[in-house]
């Protein structure tokens, strides 16, 4: 009798927020061997035919780039923006297991796999702030809870950050605060004269209000750069970032000094990022033991990571391939 054939074992990871949809095969080794990105989409809006066939392109790539078939896919993990309600999971990974043809996929909140993306626990929470912000806590036996729409406007990531800033600047033309280097950041983006005009621009120009999420960077070198009425923005909107962490381990009957807290997204990015620094300085204060991680890769293997966790084999001891291929790839976050 001949020997039985062992198959290789690979895992499909799916990212998909509303600016783009990654796809990423992972092998059962921890190496990533292929990937491809698409356009992005956000079910809620486009629904779910476009979300599909958005994902189902960056598959096709992510295949052809690694050289297997789908049938070699032992499991799929999707984190897909906008899967916030009861059903929503199950609504999307029905129509991914008939477009992909797919034996095994698991779908959650893209915030879920952004955990993941910061370690290689299987339980912990996770921050993850770009546009906008969203957040998710994961125990010992896999419960998940995502923060979606209990986090409110004014906490809404970079989008929120900005408006919050811009608003500092109002005030501080009115005398409610300091002066502050704010003033000039916001003029010089409007391209206006004076606070009056860039007022004007900001309550009747929904366009402008949007584009001020740019300004995010420049906000936070201002901050670093010892702006008082900058370090105090950035302090109010870490202190909300630790109240929602503090609830979302109450709410899940979770020990903080028990977990790792991953932060993920943009708006955590730098080495210098005081937003970051404050948001840790402050999970130290409040949870003494607390691990905070920053996100050391993309999503996408994030995704392909929580697949390991879900097959019952050990991140920890993949450590190496994975660290390895996500660099040759580009897919470590910097």
């Amino acid at each position: 009798m001949g020997k039985t054939e062992i198959r290789e074992k690979y895992i499909l990871g799916i990212d998909q927020g509303g600016t783009k949809t990654a796809a990423a095969v992972m092998r059962e080794d921890g190496f990533i061997v292929g990937q491809a990105v698409a356009k992005g989409a956000y079910f809620p809006n486009e629904g779910v035919e476009s979300a599909v066939m958005a994902i189902r392109e960056a598959v096709e790539g992510a295949l052809k780039s690694a050289g297997i078939h789908i049938g070699d896919i032992a499991l799929s993990v999707a984190g897909i923006g906008g899967v916030d309600w009861p059903g929503d999971d199950a609504l999307l990974g029905e129509a991914l297991q008939k477009k992909l043809s797919v034996e095994e996929i698991f779908v959650c909140n893209d915030a879920v796999i952004a955990f993941y993306s910061g370690t290689l626990r299987s339980h912990g929470a996770v921050i993850c702030a770009g546009t906008g912000m969203n957040g998710a806590l994961i125990d010992r036996e896999g419960r998940q809870f995502v923060y979606g729409d209990y986090m409110e406007e004014k906490a809404q990531g970079g989008s929120a950050l900005a408006r919050r800033a811009a608003r500092k600047v109002f005030d501080a033309e009115l005398g409610l605060c300091p002066p502050t280097k704010l003033t000039p950041l916001f003029l010089g983006q409007a391209a206006v004269p004076d606070v009056d005009t860039l007022l004007k621009r900001y309550m009747t120009e929904s366009g402008f209000r949007k584009e001020l999420r740019f300004l995010v960077p420049q906000i936070m070198m201002v901050a670093e750069r010892g702006d008082e009425v900058a370090c105090g923005l950035i302090f109010e909107f870490a202190e909300e970032i630790v109240d929602y962490i503090e609830a979302g381990f109450r709410r899940m009957n979770m020990n903080p000094e028990e977990e790792e807290i991953v932060l993920a997204g943009s708006v955590f990015k730098g080495t210098e990022n005081p937003l970051t620094k404050q948001v840790i300085k402050r999970i130290g204060e409040r949870f003494q033991g607390a691990n905070v991680m920053r996100a050391c890769y993309e999503p996408v293997v994030g995704a392909c990571i929580m697949g390991l966790c879900r097959l019952h084999m050990e991140p920890a001891e993949r450590e190496k391939g994975i660290e390895e291929s996500a660099a040759v790839l580009g897919l470590c976050y910097g």
